[in-house]
């Protein structure tokens, strides 16, 4: 398990991290919720995650042309700091972490959204509708992504299934904002 994250260990940690992340999403997602609506909370928190995962192909092919972006008297220290992470892993770590934040903020906008939605005498069905659209994507997704990583596999594009869940999250959630005007 050597990863460009430390190993077992590295890997181990961002996954944590991306838990702690939804800690500060969910409250946040609600937060937009009540002052926004949960339709806007809703597309604005999945185009962030979309946007963060779809960035990750991005993160791993930097290869050193950060320091154009990111000055190394700031970089060095930090990526020291942090066990010597590569620009490409640090990267990485910070869009994992930013999709998490996005996509626990959407849950709170998705629930409040169905509740909204829901018809009287079926709210308890309405709110599951939203796990169990999540639970279906668990299922469809990862043969989806699988395929394009055996596809691409070679093709000098890292994290390139990264980037097609992230574009499919920016599209739902262009599409859950476009549409949803039509209804108010």
């Amino acid at each position: 398990a050597n990863t460009f994250l430390g190993g077992a260990t590295g890997a181990g940690l961002l996954l944590s991290a991306a838990g702690l992340a939804g800690l500060v999403g969910a409250p946040l997602g609600g937060f937009l919720a009540d002052k926004a609506g949960s339709r806007v909370a809703a597309a604005v928190a999945g185009a962030a995650s979309g946007v963060s995962l779809a960035c990750i192909p991005l993160g791993l092919s930097l290869k050193g042309t950060t320091e154009t972006i990111v000055p190394s008297s700031i970089m060095v220290p930090i990526t020291e700091g942090l066990g010597g992470l590569s620009q490409e892993a640090m990267a990485f770590t910070i869009l994992v972490l930013l999709w998490s934040v996005g996509a626990s903020a959407q849950g709170p906008a998705l629930t409040a959204l169905a509740q909204e939605k829901a018809p009287i005498g079926s709210e308890a069905t309405a709110l599951g509708l939203p796990r169990a659209v999540g639970d279906g994507t668990y299922i469809v997704a990862p043969l989806i992504l699988g395929y394009v990583s055996d596809v691409m596999d070679g093709r000098g594009l890292p994290g390139v299934a990264c980037g097609v869940a992230g574009g499919a999250i920016c599209l739902g959630s262009i599409a859950l904002f476009l549409l949803g005007e039509e209804e108010e």
